[in-house]
Order: C-alpha cells, then sequence, then structure tokens
C-alpha cells in the first residue's frame, strides 16, 4: 500500500506545526505541498527529516511554492514547466525509487488584480500555463511512466463543486476557457481519485478564511489527485481529510489523500 497526500498548505512556516500532526498522524509514503511560500534556506528540511521525510522542493519567497514529501529519497526532476525570465515555483516533478513519477502543482489563480479587473494577464498565464502542463503529463504517459499528479488546480470543473456557482461565472477558477483547459487534461489516460472514490456532489477541500465559509460549510472542489488510468483497480480509498480543516492555525485548504495497493 502507498498512501499519498496532497495539500496546500498557504505557508509551509505558519502550518508547520498542523504538517507535522499531519505525517505524524497518517504517516503517507508521499505528500504533495503547495503554496509553501518558502525558499531553500527557509523550507524546513530539518524538521521533516526528525519525523523520517525527504523533500524536494520550488521555492520563491513569500509567494508559491511546492514541494513533495517522501519517506525514500527521491530525485528531483524538474521545477518548472514555462521558459520564463522571472519562473514562478508552481511546479516539481520527481521520481521515486519504486518508480513513480511524481508531480506537485499549483495551477495560477488567474484572476485580475482589483485595481483593473478588465486585465486579462494573468488569465492568459493560467491558459498558458495549463496548456503546457497538459503536454508534459501527456509525454510522460507516452513514455510509459506512472505517473502521480497532484496538487491545487484552482479550477471548479462542475456547478456542484462549489456552494454558489452563479456568484462564480466570471471567475477564472470556473470560464469557459478555464474548465475547456481542464477537461482537455481529462481526455489523457489518467484519473482523478478523488472525483472517482466521491461521485456525490458538494465534496469540498477548500473554505474560505473570510465569512464564516467553514463553519457555513460554503466550500469549494479545487485539489485533484491523479493517477494513469490502468492503475484504477489498485485505487483502494481516496477522499478529503476534513477534518484538518478545523485544525488550529489551520490551511484554508483541507488535504486530499490517495491509498493505491501495490
Amino acid at each position: 500500500m502507498q498512501k499519498i497526500i496532497s495539500w496546500n498548505v498557504a505557508s509551509v512556516r505558519a502550518r508547520l506545526p498542523a504538517l507535522m500532526k499531519l505525517l505524524e498522524t497518517e504517516r503517507p509514503d508521499f505528500v504533495l505541498l503547495q503554496e509553501i511560500k518558502a525558499e531553500e534556506d527557509t523550507f524546513p528540511f530539518f524538521d521533516l527529516k526528525t519525523v523520517g521525510y525527504e523533500a524536494v522542493i520550488s521555492g520563491q519567497k513569500s509567494y508559491n511554492g511546492v514541494a513533495i514529501l517522501s519517506k525514500e529519497k527521491l530525485s528531483c526532476v524538474a521545477t518548472k514547466l514555462l521558459d520564463e525570465e522571472v519562473p514562478q515555483a508552481r511546479f516539481v516533478e520527481a521520481e521515486s525509487p519504486s518508480g513513480l513519477t511524481i508531480i506537485s502543482v499549483y495551477v495560477p489563480n488567474g484572476n485580475p488584480p482589483e485595481k483593473d479587473p478588465t486585465d486579462k494577464t494573468k488569465l492568459i498565464y493560467k491558459l498558458n500555463w495549463m496548456d503546457a502542463l497538459n503536454q508534459h503529463i501527456k509525454g510522460l504517459l507516452n513514455a510509459g511512466k506512472k505517473v502521480v499528479l497532484g496538487g491545487d488546480f484552482n479550477v471548479i470543473e462542475r456547478d456542484s463543486d462549489v456552494y454558489n456557482p452563479e456568484a462564480y461565472r466570471t471567475n477564472a477558477l470556473m470560464v469557459p476557457e478555464v474548465r475547456e483547459k481542464y477537461a482537455e487534461l481529462l481526455t489523457l489516460p489518467i484519473i482523478n481519485a478523488i472525483r472517482l472514490k466521491n461521485p456525490e456532489p458538494h465534496t469540498y477541500s477548500f473554505w474560505d478564511f473570510q465569512m464564516g465559509a467553514w463553519p457555513r460549510n460554503l466550500g469549494m472542489l479545487l485539489d485533484a489527485l491523479f493517477v494513469n488510468k490502468e492503475l484504477t483497480e489498485n485505487i483502494e480509498a481516496a477522499g478529503v481529510l476534513k477534518d484538518v480543516r478545523g485544525w488550529e492555525k489551520t490551511s484554508d485548504h483541507a488535504p486530499i489523500y490517495l491509498i493505491l495497493k501495490d
């Protein structure tokens, strides 16, 4: 059995006690982190090592950042998708000794700055980034790789994935062109284990810190864990560790998990 967790921690240093608690209670084999908001010199490598985890990261000061934690030593393969002069730390890919290609992603939000709601620069960047991800995953699958792809995709795929879809029709989480780009990913021979094991509507992984969203269950599903379609029968369980959202000093996302049979 292999247990894989993905979690947007909204600052790994701020959530370190919660992360350590999660590692000690769940004992996952791999953890995919997003929005770590830390660089190499501020990432808690030592703390994680004390509880048995190695880490590879793509870090950025104060913003973005992704990481993969593992009980076994990983080989880092890549830390970016786009050829950018100033890259955003949103992608990290590593190989495990057992032959898994593990990828943690933090897809851009894409919404315009408040001062200029007509500016589509960030939306265009999001679409380009998603297209690059789709092409990369397609290449890995064509090469016969066993892929675990997880993270915060910043897409509301279906109306039932958000508490009030009408409030998000023009939001970059949900506009048609973003949904279409996400749908292209779904045409590949991969399967979202969270969707597979939780087909009922209103399964959420994110509750904003504002508006009393958590106690009122005003949530949305933004996070996903994908594996090769041929591994579908190996998916023992998958879901949202919803209780973690109620922990003290936790993230606005709850971790999601996947258990794969050997």
